[in-house]
């Protein structure tokens, strides 16, 4: 599919990927970052379509890819929504949650049945536990607090129930709205992983949105994961093992987002806000804090 820059309009880039809109075609294109093979790639939209064809709400992806300097280019399907304003009480409510959660369920029982020949995808083993792939670029102290936690996921064994195939960067950003419909866009850091994560990453950054925009109080916390939970059951089994690992992950969420912040912002031109979140972060990785002060998530099923 040849592309005329003209009819282009970027809808993001700079953490990770350029995205674009195709208004002449209707589609988004992703300039995907260096090091993102064709296989990794065209395993990632093969887990789309699978996704789609059995009735989840994610867009349908062109399997033609482009090439531009080096990096792979993918079409998707142009989802005519809206992002998730955390603001907007039409946007995040009780509905939002639950339908949110259902369809994560969904995502999480389908991958029990997807089965791949060969694997291009990164993979969490006991043997290999970094599975997002930032080890070797922490300093020592960090290094030393994301091996403990790691460890921690050693006790748990395998199994289909509680770990798969999954969106690995499930939050609220990634999510449009169609009238109610919630869609789920980027799979780009999919991965075999375990179920845990991507509740952890929903709950992370919907906790951290609603504390950053909007009034927080108990009651969220309570609203948010009950709803959560309630929609997820519909759709898959919310196994023990699971809702044992959310505090594990929401810390490797915590040591991520601040690994990718060093990274990507200029520490020399820091905003105040910027400012705030690295000290926030270090300050609650260095004194391992729970997140949002929960220890046991069991008490929200």
């Amino acid at each position: 599919m040849n592309k005329k820059r003209s009819n282009q309009f970027r809808l993001s880039g700079g953490l990770q990927n350029d995205v674009f809109f195709d208004e002449e075609y209707n589609k988004v294109v992703r300039k995907s970052k260096l090091g993102r093979t064709k296989e990794m790639v065209l395993q990632e939209i093969q887990f789309i379509n699978f996704l789609h064809m059995q009735g989840v709400n994610v867009p349908r992806v062109d399997h033609n890819l482009g090439k531009e300097d080096e990096r792979v280019i993918t079409y998707f399907d142009y989802i005519n929504g809206e992002q998730i304003d955390v603001t907007n009480p039409n946007h995040w409510n009780i509905q939002l949650f639950e339908q949110w959660g259902k369809e994560l369920g969904k995502m999480h029982s389908l991958v029990k049945k997807y089965k791949l020949s060969e694997v291009h995808r990164p993979v969490w083993s006991p043997n290999r536990v970094d599975v997002f792939g930032i080890r070797d670029q922490l300093v020592p102290t960090m290094k030393e607090i994301y091996d403990k936690h790691m460890e921690k996921l050693l006790q748990f064994q395998v199994k289909s129930d509680t770990f798969g195939l999954i969106h690995n960067d499930f939050h609220q950003g990634n999510i449009i709205l169609v009238g109610n419909t919630p869609f789920i866009i980027d799979f780009d850091d999919c991965a075999f992983n375990w179920f845990a994560q991507d509740i952890a990453t929903a709950f992370y950054h919907a906790y951290w949105q609603q504390n950053s925009f909007n009034q927080m109080n108990e009651q969220f916390i309570k609203t948010f994961l009950t709803r959560f939970f309630k929609g997820y059951k519909l759709e898959n089994l919310l196994h023990n093992d699971i809702v044992k690992q959310i505090p594990v992950f929401l810390k490797l969420r915590e040591i991520f987002l601040y690994h990718l912040f060093v990274q990507k912002w200029d520490l020399n031109r820091l905003e105040e806000w910027q400012k705030y979140t690295l000290i926030d972060l270090e300050n609650k990785i260095n004194n391992d804090l729970p997140y949002a002060n929960i220890t046991d998530f069991s008490i929200y099923q």
